[in-house]
């Protein structure tokens, strides 16, 4: 059983995840409709493009921009192996080089890195920040009001739902459901689960 990114050529008996193209596409779709018609630009902290994931959440982000919001252009989009550092660093650089940056979207881990430069630049209008997975520190980030969004994978309905299928697939020889997509939620400010 392969969990939160498929690796589709692999002998598995089922992906158990969201799909992250959709996720990304979903990022893109809040972020066009936070800013309202304004046009500029965004940057993307990406985890890392090996990991298919993450690069599926990607691909989603850039063509919904296209699509739907070509006002919007992704000017700077770096890799940071999920490294807080390198993403304090790509944040605070995208933040001096686009004073006027509209939003932020992080693909993967590195949220730290983007919570931190956010803090230590104090840019006049603070970016849109989107970003995925329910952590304590995202929470505090949205209570906060430093993140807008976070697109939460569920970790624990995941969790379940692979044992579930792990023991289909022990108990059969057939199949048993090769992908079971969990629905992302969305979480904001108002509407953060008590932990």
């Amino acid at each position: 059983v392969t969990l939160v990114s498929d690796v589709p050529g692999a002998p598995r008996s089922a992906y158990v995840g969201i799909d992250n193209r959709v996720a990304g596409r979903t990022a893109a779709l809040l972020m066009g409709r936070f800013l309202g018609g304004r046009t500029g630009h965004l940057a993307m902290v990406v985890g890392s493009r090996s990991y298919r994931g993450h690069e599926e959440r990607e691909m989603g982000f850039r063509s919904v921009l296209s699509e739907e919001f070509p006002n919007l252009t992704v000017t700077s989009a770096v890799e940071i192996n999920d490294e807080p550092d390198i993403s304090y660093t790509a944040t605070m650089k995208a933040l001096h080089n686009e004073p006027e940056l509209l939003g932020i979207y992080c693909v993967g881990a590195g949220r730290s890195g983007v919570a931190k430069a956010l803090l230590e630049a104090k840019p006049q209008r603070k970016p849109v920040f989107v970003c995925h997975d329910l952590t304590r520190a995202t929470r505090g980030y949205l209570v906060d009001d430093l993140l807008d969004v976070v697109i939460d994978q569920n970790a624990r309905l995941i969790a379940e739902q692979s044992v579930i299928r792990l023991l289909g697939s022990i108990a059969s020889s057939a199949p048993y459901l090769t992908r079971k997509l969990i629905e992302p939620r969305l979480v904001f400010k108002e509407n953060v689960p008590v932990q």
